[in-house]
């Protein structure tokens, strides 16, 4: 066992995508804050850096004759980290999504349970909910169920003594899927400071069932999932003096309900947009009730 195989063989440049790609993600989330603190000249300059290093990573890192990222400049390796730092940040051209996709599909659970955050965050980013779910529930070595038959009742420093012989048993940087679920799987994330407009957006891939509650400053989340071959219900609630952005999964022409009522005439439900197979509708706080066809 070497570090190599924590990093899937990445090579080290003295300018390179892993890097670069934390950078760009740095300068996009300071201009974020910006915005927030309403220092909006600020946000501008860093949201216009950030364009500027995307548009630089792009021409310095991607290979265009495979379509996928290169560890860095001076090397022709192509890594799991290479690319799925890049696809989790948003820096991904759309013509180069389905390359890069494959390519790290084809790479496997390649990187340490660190880097297992990114690759997850990257695969829903790309609605690989299916794979995604394949690797949290994978039974291999390098898997999350491996910790548990080691006998750990906390996520480990690394996927097993075979590539870290002096590992600890408690590192919380193991921990993706305890966020992932929340925030990726079931989708529940804050659009705004404090929970004040909420995004609901569930990626379950071909689960059948699925429920979460999510404690938030505002109050509780509850999200349940049950899909019985095409039919789907979905039902969400959304705690007082919040909003909400709910993303329906969906088929195109699918006729969605909200508690027996076309969605289009339901009460307090705004339909903002069809997307990816979703339908967007914005909602204030409440229970509903979403009925339809997934296909």
């Amino acid at each position: 066992p070497t570090p190599e195989g924590e990093r899937d063989g990445y090579v080290f440049t003295p300018v390179n995508t892993v890097v670069n790609a934390f950078h760009y993600r740095s300068l996009v989330l300071i201009g974020r804050i910006a915005n927030v603190l309403g220092r909006v000249q600020e946000a501008e300059r860093f949201f216009k850096r950030a364009e500027m290093v995307k548009i630089a990573f792009n021409k310095q890192f991607l290979n265009r004759t495979t379509g996928i990222y290169v560890d860095g400049i001076g090397t022709e390796h192509s890594s799991l980290h290479a690319n799925m730092f890049p696809l989790a940040f948003g820096l991904v051209p759309d013509n180069n999504l389905s390359r890069v996709v494959a390519f790290i599909k084809s790479r496997g659970m390649a990187c340490s349970v660190y880097g297992a955050q990114y690759l997850l965050e990257a695969l829903f980013a790309a609605g690989e909910t299916e794979y995604a779910l394949q690797l949290m529930t994978s039974e291999s070595k390098r898997s999350w169920m491996n910790m548990i038959r080691a006998g750990s009742t906390m996520t480990t420093e690394a996927w097993d003594e075979y590539f870290k012989p002096n590992l600890t048993w408690n590192h919380a940087w193991g921990s993706a899927p305890a966020n992932i679920i929340a925030r990726k799987l079931m989708g529940i994330e804050p659009l705004k400071p404090a929970y004040r407009t909420i995004r609901v957006k569930p990626q379950l891939g071909n689960l059948r069932y699925a429920h979460i509650k999510k404690p938030t400053i505002r109050g509780m989340v509850e999200v349940t999932w049950q899909r019985d071959e095409d039919d789907f219900i979905l039902i969400v609630h959304i705690p007082a003096n919040t909003e909400a952005e709910i993303w329906i999964p969906s088929a195109p022409q699918s006729v969605i309900a909200e508690s027996g009522t076309d969605i289009y005439q339901a009460k307090d439900i705004e339909i903002v947009d069809k997307k990816d197979k979703f339908t967007i509708c914005r909602t204030g706080a409440g229970e509903y009730h979403f009925t339809g066809k997934m296909f």
